[in-house]
């Protein structure tokens, strides 16, 4: 009898909605590209469809920070952790989080600025299309205040001695039979 994962947290919830807009911003690129692809072989003209494709792929990759963290896809070097005794290893994880979030907390705070003094300015793309650059650079900044959440979370997580969600997703992967890349 398996148990039941646990209820989802309120963070759970924003990253869960960051990954679902950040997979609307891919299927957005397919469907911007078929219709490019389209208008190719038509004499419809679809302007901008370049920067549309550029801001929606920085979107994607952005939003899906914080669940990818979470749930183990950044690369960690697993082999270093796993060849040191508990205590150094638990050394090794609290500093490199500690990193990661001065790390994250500049990322958010330099791109929440960069976001905030594009609309101060009004300052707009130079494409075929002319859009206000803050909304683009907006999906940005909420991926890394969604990566910096995470990367708090499990800091926390690790600071009160409990395994990191990223450490548990990988063992239950292993203990599925799912043996593919650990890095």
């Amino acid at each position: 009898m398996t148990t039941p994962p646990p209820p989802k947290r309120w963070l759970d919830h924003l990253l869960d909605l960051f990954a679902r807009l950040g997979a609307l911003c891919i299927l957005a690129v397919c469907l911007i590209m078929v219709l490019m692809s389209l208008s190719r072989e038509t004499t419809v003209i679809f302007k901008g469809g370049d920067d549309i494709v550029a801001w929606l792929c920085a979107a994607s990759a952005f939003l899906i920070l914080g669940q990818t963290f979470q749930h183990g896809g950044i690369v960690r070097v697993e082999m270093v952790l796993a060849a040191v005794g508990p205590r150094r290893r638990w050394v090794l994880e609290a500093l490199s989080l500690s990193v990661c979030l001065v790390f994250a907390a500049y990322a958010a705070w330099a791109l929440g600025n960069f976001t905030w003094q594009s609309w101060e300015i009004g300052d707009v793309s130079q494409g075929q299309i002319v859009i206000p650059l803050w909304i683009p650079q907006s999906f940005a900044a909420l991926g890394c205040i969604g990566f910096l959440l995470a990367v708090a979370d499990e800091w926390v997580r690790v600071v009160r001695r409990q395994k990191p969600r990223y450490q548990l997703a990988q063992e239950e992967k292993l203990a599925a039979g799912d043996f593919g890349e650990t890095i």
